[in-house]
């Protein structure tokens, strides 16, 4: 498994980092994220909360199109949630270790 794999090496971005641009009691927003390596438009959803007191706010993965809190991004690339960009955590892989003398 190579070490671009793992989600802990990706750069993360979640809703709280842009909570603030999206306006207050929306039900959703295109967000332009501009960086080095050109502009990404993400979209987001606002799902209303149970106590109907205002909404949760939720990224729309560009690739799937499912709601997440948070996306990634490896090697300067686009947005993705980390089930498209095929991210594992470290502690769900096993490591075999065979000792020999």
């Amino acid at each position: 498994m190579s070490k671009a794999s793992l989600i802990e090496r990706a750069e993360k971005l979640t809703i709280h980092d842009v909570r603030a641009a999206i306006p207050d009691f929306s039900i959703g927003a295109i967000l332009q994220l501009e960086g080095r390596f050109g502009i990404q438009e993400l979209q987001v959803s606002g799902m209303l909360t149970n106590l109907r007191n205002g909404y949760r706010y939720y990224f729309l993965c560009p690739r799937c199109d499912q709601a997440f809190l948070n996306l990634y991004r490896q090697d300067c690339g686009q947005y993705a949630c980390r089930r498209c960009l095929g991210l594992l955590y470290a502690s769900s892989m096993r490591i075999n270790m065979y000792v020999t003398e």
